[in-house]
């Protein structure tokens, strides 16, 4: 029996570091360039495809009031932006950051970025609600603009659960090898 609990323990194991190992690619993610939110001339070149993102840097609460956009054209062909339902937070340079937008680049090469409704963008530097509704809006010259690497909700989402369910099941094949009575 006690071998049943060491399988079950070296499973939850597997799956604990397999999840972490997904949790971290998310975090230490590669980050492609920066861009100005003002100005009309952004250009990244992207060396290879993926699924990228589109972060505002400056606060922790981001928001769409309208009609903002990020359009990004190569050789004259729009890619699609998705704005993300989980908008993933993480700290660059000190400052919290926001994905907000999501696209996939098939072709590598120089992408331009045009930023639509700048004043349509909300960013407030607290993401509780009760200190945002005394915040004011975040002026355009301190909000930066990050392109990244990165990955897909769900897969986010899984990584999360087979770390938690990992951790779990590891530590009750460890508890049930010591204690097998604990199972009678």
């Amino acid at each position: 029996m006690q071998i049943v609990f060491f399988l079950i323990g070296v499973i939850g194991l597997v799956m604990f570091l397999i999840g972490g190992k997904m949790l971290i690619k998310k975090y230490k993610s590669k980050i492609i360039g920066e861009l100005k939110l003002s100005d009309n001339l952004n250009e990244i070149n992207f060396e290879k495809t993926g699924l990228y993102s589109v972060c505002v840097v400056g606060g922790g609460y981001a928001n769409n009031l309208g009609n903002f956009e990020a359009k990004i054209t190569n050789n004259g062909n729009e890619i699609q932006t998705i704005e993300k339902q989980m908008k993933f937070k993480f700290h660059h340079k000190g400052k919290l950051a926001t994905e907000f937008y999501q696209f996939e680049i098939e072709n590598p090469g120089i992408h331009k970025f045009i930023f639509n409704s700048i004043e349509d963008l909300e960013v407030k530097e607290s993401m509780l609600v009760s200190k945002r509704l005394f915040q004011k809006k975040l002026p355009t010259e301190k909000i930066e603009i990050l392109v990244k690497e990165t990955s897909s909700s769900s897969k986010f989402i899984i990584g999360l659960l087979m770390t938690v369910f990992g951790f779990n099941i590891a530590g009750w094949g460890v508890i049930l090898i010591f204690n097998p009575q604990l199972f009678h």
